[in-house]
């Protein structure tokens, strides 16, 4: 900035970007339960991190951006041989002249299905989504407010947690 320019010149350019995001994030249940060593505190431990990893957003930028914008969809698989990512519903870029969420819970209940076929089934699957144009997931299991979902992988794990003698 030279020095003769006055004002705001220090300020510059930030670009601004809306993304659609998928994001994923696993639980060794089993795990958990042997480090905290209380069945109640690993469904309180799990159900908090349902929530907060559902609520949460990164804070960079947030109050130049407002980013506080909600998740359209939280899906929830809940099983019990290894963890599995839905990400290669976007290994190729979702393309479109009128919004991305449509086409995008498209492709990842599509991805769920081909998983699901390939691996068998996830013990249960939990779905909770903000607005009709995620409405393709509804496919594979009905949506549900976020905290009966959370609430109803609490009540999973512990009913896992007790079949397991833990």
């Amino acid at each position: 900035n030279p020095e003769e320019e006055t004002g705001a010149g220090m300020i510059g350019t930030i670009e601004f970007s809306s993304a659609t995001l998928y994001r994923f994030a696993t639980i060794n249940v089993p795990g958990l339960r042997k480090n905290l060593g209380d069945t109640e505190a690993t469904v309180r431990a799990v159900e908090a991190f349902v929530d907060g990893f559902a609520t949460s957003m990164p804070t960079g930028k947030q109050n130049t951006f407002a980013n506080r914008t909600v998740p359209d969809a939280v899906l929830v698989c809940l099983r019990e041989d290894q963890p599995v990512s839905l990400v290669g519903a976007f290994e190729e870029a979702v393309v479109s002249d009128n919004g991305f969420l449509r086409a995008s819970a498209e492709r990842l209940a599509k991805e769920y299905n081909d998983v699901g076929r390939f691996l068998g089934p996830s013990i249960a699957t939990l779905l909770a989504r903000s607005s009709d144009r995620t409405a393709a997931l509804d496919d594979i299991v009905p949506a549900r407010p976020l905290a009966e979902v959370v609430h109803e992988v609490g009540a999973r794990v512990r009913a896992s947690l007790a079949s397991a003698g833990s």
